[in-house]
């Protein structure tokens, strides 16, 4: 479980199937996705209303990531973003290695919390990805080196036997 700016990410529930089926209603999508899927779920407040969703699915060490479905009435990138950094953390919790995330129609948020595009998709890597912290390094060749995935290794101790 993360939190993010209040916005608190977490596996969904059994509890949260009525308010999924809402959210995907809202977004033109059939209720009973609700109740296939599995989902990783952004709530908000005391009363943990359920302001977003994204589906997944695990195989083999990996989270698979699908559709992204939020409310529409609340500012989704925000949603969209929290969502996405906290599947990282989670998959890092849950002892999962690697994420795959679909493309999205609706914009590129899975790179802009430090997801790579890589053929046809987003892919990160759940123990490198931003080097344990919520947000990119400032600059400088540590950036780099996780936008690209690799580990920031010096090269001196990449060969110490």
């Amino acid at each position: 479980m993360t939190e993010r700016r209040g916005i608190e990410v977490r596996w969904g529930l059994r509890e949260d199937e009525d308010g999924v089926a809402e959210l995907l209603e809202l977004n033109g999508m059939p209720r009973p996705l609700a109740f296939e899927e599995r989902f990783v779920v952004a709530v908000a407040g005391p009363e943990g209303e359920l302001l977003a969703t994204l589906s997944y699915r695990t195989a083999s060490k990996r989270l698979l990531l699908g559709f992204l479905v939020a409310d529409p009435w609340v500012e989704e990138r925000s949603l969209a973003r929290a969502l996405y950094a906290g599947a990282i953390a989670l998959a890092r919790e849950a002892g999962i290695g690697e994420i795959q995330a679909c493309p999205s129609l609706y914009g590129d948020y899975p790179g802009e919390v430090g997801y790579r595009w890589c053929r046809g998709g987003w892919r990160a890597d759940a123990a490198l990805a931003l080097g344990g912290r919520e947000e990119l390094p400032a600059g400088g060749w540590r950036r780099v080196f996780v936008l690209l995935g690799f580990a920031p290794v010096p090269f001196f101790r990449a060969f110490r036997g």
